[in-house]
């Protein structure tokens, strides 16, 4: 299992179930951070393979913020950033474990039209050392861009994010 610094012991179960201070528990942060990893996009019709990379920041019980770069291999528009709100449900926590559902969403810019997009991911938060842990997910998302004459876009990544948690 992990351990505080304290003699509290620190489980992702405990993780799971942080509370505000109000009635004594404590908020625990969280920070992502992603390898390269691959996002397919489907726009107009047309299928597009890229890479992109993720940072997370965020407080158990309150959600997380994130900021993505994805580049595109394609001779348009080729760079996208999104910034997101996503909230974390644990489920089945154990010492070791824990499956997790976020769901959010964000703004989207490639620099020359934007967008807002609902998203939606599935993980398991996997604890590897103290305040460590690994995230293999699969993330879903659909952006509709605000200017009517332009394709909405439909993306999904499969990755894996490190975690620091304490």
């Amino acid at each position: 299992s992990l351990q505080t610094m304290g003699k509290e012991k620190l489980t992702l179960n405990s993780l799971a179930h942080s509370k505000n201070s109000s009635d004594g528990g404590t908020f625990k942060f969280i920070t992502m951070l992603s390898p390269i990893n691959p996002i397919v996009e489907v726009e107009n019709s047309k299928v597009y393979f890229g890479l992109t990379k993720e940072v997370v920041l965020g407080v158990v019980g309150l959600g997380h913020l994130g900021v993505e770069y994805s580049h595109l291999f394609r001779t348009d528009n080729s760079n996208q950033l999104r910034f997101s709100y996503n909230y974390d449900f644990f489920t089945k926590p154990s010492d070791f474990a824990a499956f997790l559902i976020s769901v959010g969403g964000g703004y989207f810019t490639d620099f020359n039209k934007k967008g807002y997009f609902p998203q939606v991911s599935l993980g398991m938060l996997l604890a590897i050392f103290d305040y460590a842990g690994v995230v293999p997910y699969i993330k879903l998302r659909n952006t509709f861009i605000t200017d009517k004459t332009q394709s909405n876009i439909f993306d999904f990544s499969l990755g894996l994010k490190t975690a620091f948690y304490f």
